[in-house]
């Protein structure tokens, strides 16, 4: 059954398209109501787009209507963005899901403007579609009101039913609620799999998210409080607890929530602690600038995923102090003939494929092989390996051929 799950959107529409097809990660695009210019058809008779700014074209609409500005003394919601997934277990192809998505589309908002962008960057390479429907109306003129979430829901599932994929027959009963339940534990992340049937999201799993990427990326205190204002997440000292912080999303202010509910390591008393630790090698340029670009990106289209999948690589990075692709490779290599260390190395290969695909980290470090990059008698990476269960053989070992043929590169 397909999985239809709406995020609110309040700003331009810039960022997003940035986001949504940046680095070639587009598969393809479809629209409606958009005047996209074609370059003609592909193998499977779907249309190929040039690029096209739909962006500004969704940004100029809203203006023209007088669309942008606060309603009712909130924040205008500007547009909605639905992600539309089809049931991994069709194993459906780039053209039905198209089919699909774009049938939905034309039935539930043939009055707006529509954005459909292709992707297949989960874990598993399942084609699935980001739909941006801009706010205003082009017949009446009026903002975009929530349509009903379970009427959306019927239309994907009726759709995909018709088309011969399998779907969720949305009948009263428990039996029904069971079925969903299985789906969104399976295919949804953890984080979100209680929300997501709802049409929310976890805000809690979102700033703990947001506090582990800016956490990766601090200097200094002040360093963090400031990567977090960038991320959307304001931060005060708690009332009750001298040790602890309060977190709230700058946007929505009573969506707020201590250091402490979120995990030990979040309050403020440790969080200043390990961003001091002398043995933490801070993030280096090249990757502080390319972690905020992603995780403004992640941000602004709520993709949570991504944004747990960045503070992962950013945590890996910032604890082991990797400097380049060819460090994590290193580590991993030094734990694969250890016994219990598979997840270990697992988790360094997929930190490894995220950084090399966002561009977090060079294939290798300016100053391979001096004693700068080894980060002086135990280099971090030495620690690294320590943390992941190396002992101190493997870190004798990492020096020995460091100082033989110059693999001590970060």
């Amino acid at each position: 059954m397909p999985l239809v799950k709406p995020i609110a959107g309040h700003t331009r529409l810039g960022a997003a398209q940035r986001y949504l097809e940046r680095e070639g990660r587009a598969l393809a695009r479809d629209f409606l109501n958009l005047d996209a210019p074609m370059e003609g058809l592909d193998g499977d008779g779907m249309p190929v787009y040039q690029e096209y700014d739909w962006a500004s074209v969704m940004d100029a609409t809203r203006e023209m209507r007088g669309n942008d500005s606060p309603f009712k003394g909130r924040k205008a919601r500007t547009y909605k963005h639905y992600v539309f997934s089809p049931d991994p277990r069709d194993a459906v192809g780039l053209s039905q899901l198209r089919s699909v998505t774009m049938s939905w589309v034309e039935e539930n908002f043939g009055d707006y403007e529509v954005a459909v962008v292709y992707h297949d960057d989960n874990e598993h390479h399942v084609p699935h579609a980001h739909v941006i429907v801009n706010n205003t109306n082009l017949e009446t003129g009026r903002r975009l009101q929530d349509p009903d979430p379970r009427a959306l829901k019927r239309s994907a599932q009726r759709i995909a039913g018709e088309m011969g994929l399998s779907h969720f027959s949305d009948r009263p009963g428990r039996a029904s609620e069971r079925d969903s339940d299985v789906y969104m534990r399976r295919h949804v992340d953890r984080p979100e799999a209680a929300f997501a049937e709802r049409g929310e999201y976890s805000w809690v799993a979102d700033i703990r998210t947001r506090v582990d990427v800016a956490r990766s990326l601090a200097r200094t205190p002040d360093d963090f409080r400031a990567a977090l204002g960038e991320m959307g997440v304001s931060v005060r000292p708690s009332a009750r607890r001298g040790d602890d912080w309060v977190y709230s999303l700058a946007e929505t202010p009573s969506r707020q929530v201590s250091g402490s509910r979120l995990g030990a390591s979040y309050t403020r008393r440790e969080v200043t602690r390990w961003i001091a630790n002398p043995t933490r090698l801070r993030p280096g340029p090249v990757t502080s600038a390319n972690a905020r670009a992603i995780a403004a990106g992640a941000i602004e289209v709520r993709d949570l995923g991504e944004l747990n999948r960045l503070a992962e690589a950013m945590s890996t990075v910032s604890q082991g102090g990797f400097r380049s692709l060819a460090a994590l490779d290193a580590a991993a290599d030094r734990l694969r003939g250890m016994q219990g260390r598979e997840a270990s190395v697992e988790r360094l290969m997929r930190v490894r494929r995220y950084c090399s695909e966002r561009g977090i980290l060079p294939e290798r470090s300016a100053g391979t092989g001096t004693r700068r990059d080894e980060g002086g008698p135990t280099s971090s990476r030495d620690a690294h390996v320590r943390s992941f269960g190396g002992g101190q053989d493997v870190v004798r070992g990492i020096q020995h051929d460091s100082r033989r043929d110059g693999r001590g590169e970060r």
